[in-house]
């Protein structure tokens, strides 16, 4: 996590941290727009040493409102809008506010004219701006229409402006949270279907095994056994991790077929796996469902010649596996319904998005399926 995403993540968990951005921007913010209004001031009196102690008094008074009235706008509109969905509520707390901010500009202005008197500045004529003279002194002119429709219009720019700024960053944090909480689903979906692939292949592999000592081959019951232990240290240790070595990967399907060549005398099985590869990772038990499938449905004693074919080609960027098995369509067909290639299919979707290609198809009594993956992952670390 860099110092941006950190100083991001402080900004909602950190109390401390949090009010000291809320004055920061406070600080910027009134600067920019008292800045602004100072200019303006200066361009609509010649009395430059009135306006410079104005412009002080207003800053103090008017943005202490502003502040105040901005944290209760929060707490009420933004709270019904945004939170709560409560649209009429939270409409009649926007004109409740706006009431609440043209009072408290007035007031603003009132003692901004009794902090000026006080100190007998002399103020100057406005035009329909802020001060009507009366006998007695000068005082808010609240029935100027045009007074009132500024105030309501910087109600909006001075209240709006914050409200949009936590608007936007309050969906950025939705959106990422949403993006952490998708991820996290997916990841336990990926979970889910790793543990259905490790008793799958367990069950396989142990009813193979059974199925030589119901014949009193012993000899290749215990080399079964041997090989199973191999492939089990490597489903609890190495398989358990999100993305495996590619070298291991393969290691653990020569371990594999090992097991399955032992137990087929009438198999014709060809195996075409390097034994270097490059240096990269993937996923775990991604390449074994199509190997079983092939031993599955290519060894059986419907056929009499079965035959598979593996083929494992690894270049710097992608890895190919053909695999080719004969294969009877009515043994297919009752043996039909495996959670091998459904979960296989959702783990490609998963790691690679749409970046690789999967083709499974029938030519005769041959199944053919080719599976092609990019070699390093998506989400690989």
């Amino acid at each position: 996590m860099n110092r941006l995403e950190t100083a991001w993540e402080k900004s909602f968990t950190d109390r401390g941290y949090r009010v000291g951005l809320h004055m920061l921007f406070w600080i910027l913010y009134i600067c920019v727009f008292k800045t602004a209004g100072f200019i303006i001031g200066n361009s609509m009196t010649a009395d430059y040493h009135f306006f410079d102690f104005y412009s002080l008094v207003n800053l103090v008074i008017s943005n202490f409102f502003i502040i105040v009235i901005y944290y209760l706008t929060i707490r009420t509109v933004y709270h019904s809008i945004v939170y709560n969905k409560r649209y009429n509520l939270g409409l009649l707390y926007l004109v409740l506010c706006i009431i609440v901010y043209l009072n408290a500009m007035f007031l603003a202005n009132e003692l901004i004219l009794r902090i000026m008197k006080a100190r007998h500045y002399p103020i100057p004529s406005f035009d329909n701006y802020l001060f009507q003279h009366v006998e007695g002194g000068y005082v808010v002119f609240i029935t100027n229409g045009v007074i009132m429709v500024e105030l309501g219009f910087s109600f909006f720019l001075y209240i709006g402006i914050p409200i949009f700024c936590k608007f936007f960053r309050d969906r950025l944090r939705s959106q990422k949270s949403q993006a952490a909480l998708e991820k996290q689903n997916v990841q336990l979906q990926m979970d889910f279907i790793k543990m259905q692939i490790h008793p799958h292949f367990l069950f396989n592999t142990l009813n193979n095994i059974y199925s030589l000592i119901t014949h009193h081959e012993t000899g290749k019951s215990a080399e079964m056994v041997s090989g199973l232990s191999a492939l089990l240290r490597y489903a609890l240790y190495d398989g358990k991790t999100e993305f495996i070595s590619l070298a291991k990967e393969l290691g653990m399907l020569k371990h594999y077929i090992g097991l399955e060549e032992v137990r087929s005398d009438s198999i014709r099985l060809e195996v075409l796996v390097p034994d270097r590869v490059p240096d990269a990772n993937m996923p775990p038990f991604l390449l074994l469902p199509l190997v079983e499938n092939a031993f599955k449905h290519g060894v059986n004693n419907q056929l009499e010649q079965s035959c598979v074919k593996i083929e494992i080609v690894a270049s710097a960027e992608r890895l190919i596996l053909q695999v080719l098995n004969s294969y009877d369509p009515g043994y297919r067909k009752k043996n039909a319904g495996g959670l091998g290639l459904t979960n296989l299919k959702k783990r490609l979707d998963y790691y690679y998005d749409g970046h690789y290609i999967l083709d499974t198809h029938e030519d005769g009594h041959i199944f053919n399926a080719k599976l092609e993956i990019p070699l390093c992952p998506k989400s690989a670390v």
